[in-house]
């Protein structure tokens, strides 16, 4: 698809400089409205870009509602290009609209289906929905290579370890998420999946040298790049073997910015920061000098998404680098060229858009969720899950793992499956069960034919392991891995092992689906 840039010139010659620059900020707002503080500082600094946080979703009509007085309150400044408006909607870990849509499997549970069609499917319905609220644009797919499975923070919201796998299915994401109307954001450039670390809370430095990068976690954006992504965002990364970045986090380096992705990549779209006030950022600079190193940088747009006064300081210490000449306003012109470009963009998708119809979304989320759930041992014969056998289901009591995370909601298995009419107990356990837990939940195994534990991340939370050991010496054991695949490996032998990789409702009822055989056949 080609797009022809109208840049909206005239317009911008009646612009300050100030407002030139605010038009480069993504900001948040508290609240489940759009109110008048914000309109007044909005008509005093109007911002490029809005996103969508948990604490503005409050119900379907509420968000819809949010989004259009946004763009009420746009279309005053007389610009007739759709206002940037974004989410982080990733589906699975973070899924911030399934109290009101179907609770999408995410990215690791599409991984485990190699299919890129599975891939597009799963990018056209979030775009789907996505559309259907007017959001024009995602901070999504998620391209991380997760080569450290330790990484707190990526894990499922990766689609895996493979770099040709997750730019296989990252492309076909994409196209999915543009045909469904919607524009896209790949994060996070260069790659968040190697470090050990969370960039929420601290910056994170990473060994890999160039050469590393471009053989590993560099192909997913290549592959983006060739499938049209209309955006990158840049992560909290430092790279001290990587001297071009000069002490710099990816997210503020020129090196990152402007010579790597911007010119050997040849990525023409919009570059933003990664939100600069994650601690990453905001623990290590002042916010006048942040935003002026990411302009410098080759940055288009700085996402700072919480607090308003940090919001005016950097936007006044980008303005101050351009009156004192450490910034040229032609830099912020061949931004705002861009962002304008992206935002022809998202009106063109919107023009073309062929969404799934929303009485279509619970038949094509089966359809993906079918294909994701995986068994891959079951040594003991356990599958299909038997009328006559006494259950006990162990689940960890659903917690909130990372600040990108909010799966913490109650995991509803035990009701599909006694609903299907089998005889289940449910029992919740501690994430990572101490040794007095993990006796007395023993002692109340033993009274049962069969247990069925989940396991969320028990290669980190080795209390989870322990349980699944001592229960399988004594109890016919299933184990359904609820989140990162790396279970398998530390999970007992004997015990029968299914991946699911998701809480999502859709997932767990397609393993009931799938392990379950009705009375009537």
């Amino acid at each position: 698809m080609e797009f022809v840039h109208h840049p909206q010139t005239d317009k911008r010659k009646s612009l300050s400089l100030v407002e030139k620059v605010s038009k480069m900020c993504v900001v948040g707002v508290p609240g489940y409205r759009i109110d008048g503080e914000f309109e007044r500082r909005f008509h005093a600094l109007p911002f490029g870009g809005l996103g969508v946080f948990p604490h503005n979703i409050e119900s379907y009509s509420q968000l819809k509602e949010w989004v259009q007085s946004m763009n009420v309150l746009a279309s005053k400044s007389n610009d007739s290009l759709p206002y940037y408006i974004s989410i982080d909607e990733e589906g699975g870990s973070l899924s911030n609209l399934k109290g009101f849509f179907p609770y999408m499997p995410g990215n690791r549970a599409v991984g485990l289906t190699e299919s890129s069609a599975m891939s597009y499917q799963q990018g056209k319905l979030i775009g789907s929905q996505l559309y259907d609220l007017g959001i024009p644009m995602n901070w999504a797919p998620v391209l991380d290579v997760n080569s450290n499975i330790e990484n707190p923070v990526v894990g499922v919201r990766s689609f895996g370890e493979d770099p040709g796998l997750v730019a296989e299915l990252g492309a076909a994401y994409i196209k999915g998420m543009h045909d469904a109307g919607v524009t896209v954001t790949a994060k996070h450039f260069p790659g968040h999946g190697q470090v050990s670390g969370d960039s929420h809370y601290t910056l994170q430095t990473c060994d890999f040298t160039l050469e590393q990068l471009l053989a590993g976690p560099l192909v997913p954006f290549e592959k983006a790049i060739q499938a049209q992504v209309d955006s990158i965002m840049l992560a909290h990364i430092l790279f001290p073997n990587i001297p071009d970045s000069e002490g710099l986090p990816a997210s503020l380096s020129y090196f990152f910015v402007t010579e790597l992705l911007r010119k050997r990549l040849g990525f023409d779209g919009v570059i933003c920061t990664d939100d600069i006030e994650m601690g990453a950022i905001k623990n290590n600079y002042r916010p006048q000098e942040v935003g002026e190193l990411a302009v410098k940088a080759g940055n288009d747009m700085i996402l700072m998404c919480h607090t308003p006064k940090f919001q005016e300081e950097v936007i006044y210490g980008i303005v101050n680098a351009v009156r004192e000449g450490r910034i040229s306003e032609t830099q912020i012109d061949e931004s705002l060229d861009r962002i304008d470009t992206l935002r022809e963009k998202m009106r063109t998708y919107q023009e073309l858009a062929k969404p799934f119809p929303k009485e279509d979304w619970p038949e094509k989320i089966t359809e993906v969720a079918r294909q994701t759930v995986k068994l891959m041992e079951d040594p003991l014969q356990l599958l299909p899950l038997q009328y006559e056998k006494n259950y006990l289901l162990i689940l960890p009591t659903p917690e909130k793992l990372t600040v990108a995370d909010n799966s913490n909601s109650e995991i509803i298995l035990g009701n599909l499956l006694v609903e299907k009419g089998l005889q289940v107990t449910i029992l919740n356990v501690s994430h990572n069960p101490n040794q007095d837990e993990i006796a007395e939940v023993v002692e109340i195994a033993k009274t049962f034919d069969v247990v069925i534990q989940g396991t969320i991340n028990a290669h980190i939370y080795q209390g989870q392991t322990e349980l699944a050991k001592y229960i399988s010496t004594q109890i016919p054991l299933i184990t359904l891995i609820l989140r990162n695949p790396y279970d398998i490996d530390v999970l007992p032998t004997p015990a029968s092992k299914i991946l699911v990789c998701s809480t999502s409702d859709y997932s767990l009822q397609a393993f009931v689906d799938l392990f379950v055989i009705p009375i009537s056949s």
